[in-house]
């Protein structure tokens, strides 16, 4: 009996042409979340259209909607995803997030958020858009999203400090002076690659870069003095 027919005397699709089915529609989802993220990044969620998306992603206008009610719509998702990625690939992995000791953290989450930042580099470019003007985009980003991450990095800051291992000075401005020089290769790639004839996304470059930013961030504490002798 051929699957039709499975279908035709059953009413359901078998199981495999149901996982077919599903997998195709992940897919095409994905397809428009990233068409979306390379327009949003390009254009600005004013400048962006569904229609335009489409185009970037090969498929009819009509399924861009039916996966995603509107343009807004699309922006929050395109967002969320990229977030799963990261949360996905290892930040605040298990052994990062059991250490005690807050330097060794924040050098394993600065070296995972600088490789992020080479490989999305839309997403940074998105961001930079969003911090233009406000918007309720942006303030749902902060709220859900930064808000969480910025309290428990800037607490491993304050530790670090404490032990003689971070750069002194306010941390949440140490902070964002860190997230500022750990995008700015990636959002400047093509000005960078003129100016050097080397793409900064490559890994030997990724790596002297991540180097770089830890010689900038993290100290060596200062060895303890010798107990005076009598």
């Amino acid at each position: 009996m051929t699957t039709e027919q499975i279908e035709n005397v059953s009413g359901e699709k078998p199981a495999p042409v149901r996982r077919r089915k599903q997998q195709r529609t992940v897919d095409t989802r994905l397809k428009i979340i990233k068409a979306a993220l390379s327009e949003f990044a390009l254009r600005s969620f004013d400048g962006a259209t569904t229609r335009g998306i489409s185009d970037a992603a090969q498929v009819p206008h009509s399924l861009v909607l039916y996966h995603f009610r509107n343009k807004e719509q699309l922006w929050y998702e395109t967002v969320r995803e990229v977030v799963s990625w990261y949360t996905r690939r290892g930040v605040g992995s298990s052994r990062s997030r059991s250490s005690k000791d807050a330097a060794a953290r924040l050098r394993r989450d600065f070296d995972y958020y600088i490789r992020f930042c080479a490989e999305n580099p839309d997403f940074f470019r998105l961001l930079t858009h969003e911090n233009t003007q406000a918007s309720d985009r942006l303030t749902w980003f902060v709220t859900h999203h930064v808000g969480p991450t910025v309290g428990r990095t800037t607490r491993l800051i304050a530790q670090a400090q404490a032990e003689g291992r971070f750069v002194e000075g306010d941390a949440l401005t140490l902070l964002y002076l860190f997230l500022g020089a750990a995008t700015s290769p990636y959002r400047s790639a093509r000005e960078i690659e003129l100016l050097t004839g080397t793409r900064p996304d490559v890994e030997a470059a990724i790596n002297a870069h991540i180097a770089t930013c830890e010689r900038l961030f993290f100290r060596t504490p200062a060895p303890a003095a010798a107990p005076a002798t009598a």
